[in-house]
């Protein structure tokens, strides 16, 4: 019995010793295997509203907001104008990228008609798109026979315009977005022909600007409807361009502006 009792409690010692030198394995080991199972999560920042797709600017653009239709897109548009009378209008816009973008223009009642090319650039501000453009232009008009019933009366006129302005626009919802324009109208040339007696503007004058407030709304991001007012205060003869004086006074193109509502409304393609 004596024999036997060392021999287990040898075996006891060599059994704890064993243990004791596997103890770092076993934790190191133990260590891992929590390292490997460690979930972390990471809280996904919220995006800003105006950055969620809901919010995204249509794909082919707008053409009152100064950003415009986008890098090699498009839009045409068409509509009404009430200004002095109603008139047709229609519009072309074409993207070049860097913001820059060019467009034609034409408002069109035979009495006063109108057709404008030129550019604008836009920046974003913020929230805010802000743009520059330009515009060259020319106008016709004729009163006759369609408007007054005698063969004796005929008048024609006609002028070139350069049309500088500024645009600032905010999109308001997710699919409206509203811009205020201004446009200076500067009269280069301008000429009145009364039956036979043909007046002409001496000199390049400033004939007033428009200021208008627009809203294009996009519900599917693809057709657009526009609606706005605008205010004008523009010289007497512009766009009532056969408002001159013939009794030989020097001024012939009266200088004086007055003030004026517009409605417009349209749609764009």
């Amino acid at each position: 019995m004596n024999d036997v009792q060392p021999s287990l409690r040898t075996r006891i010692v060599t059994l704890v010793a064993i243990l004791a030198s596997m103890a770092p394995l076993l934790a190191r080991a133990a260590d891992e295997a929590t390292r490997e199972s460690t979930v972390i999560l990471v809280q996904q920042a919220e995006r800003p509203i105006r950055e969620t797709p809901a919010w995204a600017y249509p794909e082919r653009g707008l053409t009152f907001f100064p950003d415009g239709p986008g890098p090699g897109k498009d839009r045409w548009s068409v509509g009404g104008l009430w200004q002095i009378a109603p008139m047709f209008t229609a519009s072309y816009m074409r993207g070049l990228g860097a913001g820059f973008s060019v467009d034609a223009r034409l408002q069109a009642i035979v009495l006063f008609n109108q057709l404008a090319v030129g550019g604008q650039w836009s920046f974003q501000a913020g929230p805010v798109s802000l743009g520059v453009m330009t515009h060259v232009g020319g106008f016709l008009g004729t009163l006759g026979k369609l408007f007054i019933a005698t063969a004796e009366f005929d008048a024609m006129g006609w002028g070139i315009l350069l049309l500088p302005g500024a645009q600032a626009g905010i999109q308001v919802t997710k699919n409206s977005w509203l811009t205020l324009q201004y446009e200076a109208y500067v009269s280069l040339y301008q000429a009145t022909k009364l039956g036979t007696l043909t007046l002409s503007q001496g000199a390049a004058t400033y004939a007033g600007f428009g200021l208008s407030l627009v809203m294009e709304y996009s519900p599917k991001k693809e057709g657009v409807i526009y609606y706005g007012v605008a205010l004008f205060n523009t010289a007497a003869n512009y766009p009532i361009w056969f408002n001159v004086e013939t009794g030989g006074s020097v001024d012939t193109f009266d200088a004086q502006r007055f003030w004026y509502l517009g409605l417009l409304a349209g749609y764009e393609f």
